[in-house]
């Protein structure tokens, strides 16, 4: 019986997502707000080096300027 609880006991972080399953409470608590930082510093990121670029990098990319900068005006929590 000491199998069956310890091949179907739930580690509480990390190796619950790796296998598919549900996240817990505690995951979601710490990971979610984590994950929305580290989102919001990626656009950051981006839209940084989106406005560091010059017409023809713009162009190699298939952006125009318009475009950039309407990307750029974006607030970071704003996809």
């Amino acid at each position: 019986m000491s199998r069956i609880l310890i091949a179907t006991a739930r580690p509480m972080f990390g190796a619950s997502a790796e296998r598919g399953a549900q996240p817990s409470i505690a995951e979601r608590i710490l990971f979610s707000p984590l994950a929305i930082l580290s989102t919001w510093s990626e656009r950051l990121k981006q839209r940084s080096a989106l406005a560091a670029m010059d017409d023809r990098m713009l162009k190699d990319i298939g952006v125009s300027r318009t475009d950039a900068l309407v990307e750029m005006q974006k607030p970071f929590w704003i996809a």
